[in-house]
Formats: C-alpha cells, sequence, structure tokens
C-alpha cells in the first residue's frame, strides 16, 4: 500500500509571498555595504550599495569596473578597470553578488528592519497629526 501525499498549502491560510523567497527586498538593508556586483556580461563592479529596488536594480556609488574577465593577460585587465562615482546596474543582468567576509548579514538586516520599522512609525505620528 502506498500513501498519496497531498498539497496542504493551498489549504492553508498563511499567504506566502514573493519576499518570502526572493533576494531583492532583502538587499535594501544592505544600503553603504561594499560589494562586487559580476555582470552576465562578464563585467566585475565592486563599490558601495547606495540603492536598491524590487526588481533587484542596483546603485552602486564609488564603483570600480574590472571590465571583460575574458581578456588575455592581467596586463589587459588593469588597463580596462574604470573607476566611477555612480553606476545603475539593471536587476536582470545580475549573475552575482558577493559580500565581504567581514559584513555580519544578520546583523545588517536587523538594522535594516529597524531602520524601516522607525520610519514607519515616525510617518504614522506625522500623518495622525496632521489630521487633527
Amino acid at each position: 500500500m502506498s500513501k498519496q501525499t497531498t498539497n496542504t498549502s493551498s489549504n492553508n491560510n498563511t499567504k506566502s509571498s514573493s519576499t518570502d523567497t526572493n533576494l531583492a527586498p532583502l538587499l535594501r538593508h544592505f544600503v553603504g555595504v561594499s560589494l562586487i556586483v559580476e555582470t552576465k556580461q562578464g563585467r566585475t563592479f565592486r563599490g558601495t550599495l547606495r540603492e536598491a529596488d524590487a526588481y533587484m536594480n542596483l546603485v552602486l556609488s564609488r564603483t570600480t569596473n574590472k571590465g571583460n574577465q575574458t581578456a588575455i593577460s592581467t596586463a589587459e585587465v588593469l588597463l580596462s578597470s574604470e573607476e566611477f562615482d555612480l553606476v545603475h546596474i539593471r536587476g536582470p543582468s545580475i549573475r552575482y553578488i558577493v559580500f565581504g567576509a567581514n559584513v555580519d548579514i544578520t546583523g545588517v538586516i536587523k538594522a535594516g528592519r529597524d531602520r524601516e520599522r522607525a520610519a514607519s512609525d515616525k510617518y504614522r505620528r506625522g500623518v495622525r497629526k496632521a489630521r487633527k
């Protein structure tokens, strides 16, 4: 006799949202953190995260671009590096995001959630005052 398993997720009252399994909403907590972004075109950007949105579009400040990684020699890679004040990277073109080894990921996420909670509380207090 074999048991048949049924999918009980449709019977649960809890709804799972795309934010539970998606990296994009989590990135907004990493504003100010230095990271490395590799694109599908082979370019590597190293900089500080300035903005991130729900589509994983990133804005990096003080960015170094290492160019295409298919260069023949290391001298060509060094010559192809560029520096920018701001770089916008489209979310669909991102292959990898690498955080530094010294980044406390849980601490950064907790601090980001606390900032969002404080901002929403401040907004609610401001709205209530305006209504009176």
